[in-house]
């Protein structure tokens, strides 16, 4: 079981015009190829003696679709949580950190709408 990750958050827009042909066809396509962008570019971060860095990419769409590793690491961590602690639900465990994490995706929309205004 792999306890130790490192995570990069990133927020993706459908829009965006080198990706809006393939975000119109499939859900998460903005989301997909910036999670693949964030694996590319944290697999080639090699130190002499350290052995592989665990990455998890969390990636969201503008209009909130969350990418595909983002759902399955919140499931994973809400598997565990229920397995090391038989007093917690698991269901209750996604319910929280889904909540905390869509408010912290609304306050990175919100910078980068406040940016994008005040460099317009």
């Amino acid at each position: 079981r792999q306890t130790d990750r490192q995570t990069d958050r990133a927020l993706s827009h459908p829009w965006a015009s080198d990706i809006l042909a393939q975000a119109a066809k499939k859900d998460r396509a903005a989301a997909a190829r910036r999670e693949a962008r964030k694996i590319t570019k944290y697999s080639q971060l090699k130190l002499p003696g350290i052995s592989p860095m665990k990455f998890v990419p969390l990636v969201f769409e503008h209009f909130g679709h969350w990418g595909e590793k983002v759902i399955k690491y919140l499931q994973e961590l809400s598997h565990r949580s229920h397995d090391d602690a038989g007093n917690k639900n698991s269901r209750e465990f996604m319910c929280y950190w889904c909540k905390r994490i869509s408010t912290s995706v609304t306050e990175m929309q919100c910078k980068a709408k406040k940016l994008s205004v005040l460099t317009a």
